[in-house]
């Protein structure tokens, strides 16, 4: 019967015992990241204009599309254009006859200078007439290649390979080349730019570890993929912060061949700090914050449940990263079931998801 009492009080302890769960904790080296919000930029930004003034005849691409380096776009009528230069081509054969002939002059005055037969002064003026002509036939010359320049300037081609943007010039207007509307834009895809700022105090806590050279490590990661994560590497750190906002701009380059990554989205930004060595890791669930700050419930061999104030290091969807001199890799601790759990009461452990 005395047998029988004692396994009665057992039970009831046991039945009055919080139920927890818990799990074991881990100790890795974790990496601990500055976060910020950033924003996905074009590495340079193309506005399409006009070379020569005239009609727009024809439009090569459509709206939106991608282009490469080279490919026409646009064509300005080339026909006043192409008139200048056949003008200046039969300019300078007309002028390279006269300086034939000027030239032949000089041979032959030479010949009867040496016999006194000329003055000095008519030999001269033929040297001159012969220099003149030479002259202009290098102005000729001049004239073709900026005539010629402006033929092919009548064809609009892309100067980077990007997507173009929407037509702000229909077919059959005319077009100048001081006009302030261009003709479209054109953003390059790959690679691309991501830029950020980031508040004076987080900026001197990663220039303390990894040095003002700017080449920091981060993660972009847009709102509604937060599981495909962008690496790359900042290549820019502005030279003085923002005296409005006290933070300073930064700006980091990664390859977006697939083109998931759009200029003018926003994107959340890591930024590497350095790396936690030997980190204790815990559920986000476990981590509870008291008045001494934060905290977790361990349970040690006896079954008891035993309060050891953490620091957080780093905090993530899946794990918190933790320092504290009293815990070890291996400890028990809760994860659910604290809020009737005091220290140095016996708990109930039950495994998840079972009755």
């Amino acid at each position: 019967m005395l047998t029988g009492c004692k396994s009665d009080r057992n039970k009831k302890q046991q039945a009055a015992s919080p139920r927890v769960t818990t799990t074991a904790i881990k100790q890795e080296d974790v990496p601990i990241y500055i976060d910020a919000i950033g924003q996905v930029i074009a590495p340079v930004t193309v506005n399409i204009r006009p070379q020569v003034a005239g009609k727009l005849l024809n439009v090569y691409v459509q709206q939106g599309a991608l282009v490469k380096e080279g490919d026409v776009l646009y064509e300005v009528d080339p026909r006043p254009y192409q008139a200048t230069l056949d003008e200046t081509h039969a300019q300078l054969e007309h002028d390279k006859a006269l300086l034939e002939y000027a030239k032949q002059a000089v041979e032959r005055y030479k010949k009867v200078l040496e016999d006194d037969f000329i003055a000095i002064i008519n030999y001269e003026q033929y040297e001159s007439n012969a220099a003149a002509a030479q002259a202009q036939v290098v102005l000729d010359e001049a004239a073709i290649r900026t005539a010629q320049l402006n033929v092919d300037f009548c064809k609009v081609v892309a100067p980077v390979s990007g997507k173009i943007s929407y037509f702000n010039v229909d077919v059959g207007n005319i077009v100048a080349i001081d006009d302030p509307t261009q003709l479209t834009v054109i953003r390059p895809f790959s690679p691309i730019d991501i830029q950020f700022s980031l508040p004076q105090q987080q900026f001197e806590l990663i220039r303390n570890v990894q040095g003002d050279e700017g080449e920091w490590k981060y993660l972009a990661t847009l709102p509604e993929k937060p599981d495909k994560k962008f690496e790359g590497t900042t290549y820019f750190i502005d030279n003085q912060l923002n005296q409005n906002t006290g933070t300073i701009l930064l700006k980091g380059r990664l390859e977006n061949e697939k083109r998931e990554l759009w200029p003018g989205e926003f994107v959340r930004v890591k930024v590497l700090h350095q790396m936690a060595q030997g980190a204790f890791i815990v559920p986000p669930s476990s981590v509870l914050i008291g008045k001494d700050g934060p905290y977790i419930y361990v349970v040690d061999k006896d079954g008891k449940a035993a309060v050891e104030n953490v620091k957080v290091l780093t905090r993530t969807e899946k794990y918190i990263a933790l320092q504290s001199p009293n815990i070890h890799a291996g400890d028990t601790v809760i994860v659910d079931g604290q809020i009737n759990v005091a220290p140095g009461i016996a708990v109930n452990v039950v495994t998840p998801n079972k009755p």
